[in-house]
Parts: structure tokens; sequence; C-alpha cells
């Protein structure tokens, strides 16, 4: 079964997606940037990280790819607003890239192997088309190390089904601790790997998120029509998220789990 993008598109998760760049998401890799490389951000989305790091290495090439069609469409316009020329952005999978090999200096993945089913054959490709000498870099959340309070029993719910949710999506949310076994697995050395921390602030953006995702999985994932669960239990636990985003005393740091490597 292939994957499916368990975030999806709506407004709310653009928007929630939307808020990321390079400074606040990508910052690892910015010490590996050069002027004049050829990067590659595989898994674009909107283009926001994408765009900070066409500018850190301009006059380089970003090229920004991405399966969905409408976040390429947005991250065309957005480098075309903000005047930023050395990017293109092209629509396509990550299992088969249209690049020969060894075409990029670095390649740079947001938020994107928590959602592939098989993410050593999407290394594999990356390495393909990585120079020699070449360095990845992979950013990916782990959601057995968040770290959440104050205990609400249908936040917690909440938070349970959204993991299975995305495992019956075919991806996997722990993936963050992998990340430098798949990276040795397909052939990368010198690998080093960090972890840090999002606090979200206000907590409501995070609680939106979750819980418009969660109610709107009746309709996108067929979960009641499946007998995942029903709709009240969906409704309570959408409200639990946004009651619980209201507590002074609430608290949402989520893993983040970051790794780099090197095609020999």
């Amino acid at each position: 079964m292939p994957e499916k993008y368990t975030p999806g598109y709506s407004s709310n998760a653009m928007n929630f997606m939307a808020k990321r760049t390079l400074d606040s998401h990508g910052a690892f890799f910015k010490p590996y940037l050069r002027p004049g490389m050829n990067l590659l951000d595989c898994g674009c989305g909107p283009g926001t990280i994408a765009l900070g790091l066409a500018k850190a290495i301009a006059p380089g090439m970003l090229t920004g790819i991405d399966r969905e069609i409408s976040q390429i469409r947005i991250a065309a316009e957005s480098s075309f607003s903000q005047g930023v020329s050395n990017t293109n952005f092209l629509e396509g999978n990550i299992y088969s890239l249209p690049f020969p090999d060894n075409s990029f200096d670095a390649i740079f993945s947001h938020a994107l192997f928590e959602h592939l089913q098989e993410p050593v054959q999407a290394l594999g490709e990356l390495r393909r088309i990585l120079k020699p000498g070449g360095i990845v870099g992979l950013r990916s959340p782990d959601w057995g190390g968040c770290l959440i309070t104050p205990t609400i029993p249908e936040m917690d719910k909440a938070i349970t089904y959204y993991k299975w949710l995305h495992e019956q999506n075919n991806g996997n949310p722990y993936v963050g601790r992998e990340l430098r076994a798949l990276l040795r697995e397909t052939g990368f050395s010198n690998i080093k790997v960090w972890a840090s921390y999002e606090c979200y602030k206000p907590l409501s953006a995070i609680a939106e998120y979750l819980g418009e995702r969660i109610k709107a999985s009746a309709k996108e994932d067929q979960a009641v029509e499946k007998g995942w669960t029903d709709e009240r239990s969906l409704t309570a636990m959408s409200n639990g998220l946004r009651e619980w985003s209201q507590h002074p005393d609430g608290f949402f740091a989520q893993a983040w789990c970051e790794v780099v490597g090197y095609k020999n």
C-alpha cells in the first residue's frame, strides 16, 4: 500500500507548516551550506524552508521537489513574489527522482521520512543523485519523545490516535531515532546526529492542527467506516485538545532528530 501524507493539505495544516523557515527548522544544516552549491530540497512543501536554502547558496541553484502539485505552485509563487531567482520547483516522487546520477552537491529533507514506507529505498535514490563527497541532511520528528503537560485523558487519547493514524497511513512516527541507522544502511559515512525540541507557542497552534486532522479522519481516512473509531470519540478528542490548549500550565515540546551524512 502506498503512503498517505497524514497532515493533509487543509488550509489549517498548510498554515501550520508555512510557519517553518530555515532558521527555525533547518538550522542544523546551515553550517554545511556554501555559495554556489547545487542543492535539492526533497519534499519541499510550500517552500518556506527552501527559499532560505536558496538565499544561503546563491548564486547556486536550489531545486525543490514534492509529489503534491499544489505545494509546488505555492513554492514557485512565493519564490517569484519574494524575488528569489535561483530556484526551480518540480513535481516528483522521492522513489524515482528525475535527475541524473551525481547531480547535487547537497540534499536536504525536512519532515518527510516519517511518512515513508520504504525509507532505505528513498535514501538509495538520494545517494544516487548526490555527487561523491556530497552531503545529505534530514530532519524528522520522533513522536516517542514528546513532552506534554498537563495530563488530560482526551488529550492523551488524541495523541495516541494521531500516532496510530500515522502508522495506518504507512508512515513511522518514531523514525527520528532511526535516521542514523538508515543512513548507515544505505552506505553514507561520517554520519552525525543531533536532537532538539520545538516548544509550541501558542498551544492553540498544535491543538488546532491535531484537532482538525483527527476530526477530519472520518472523511479523509474513512476511520468510522473502517471501524477504527466513531464520531463521538473523534469529537471528544478534538475538544480535549482545545480544552488542554487553554490550560495556564500547558506545555507541548516535540522532539526532532537531525542527521547528516556523506557519500564517499
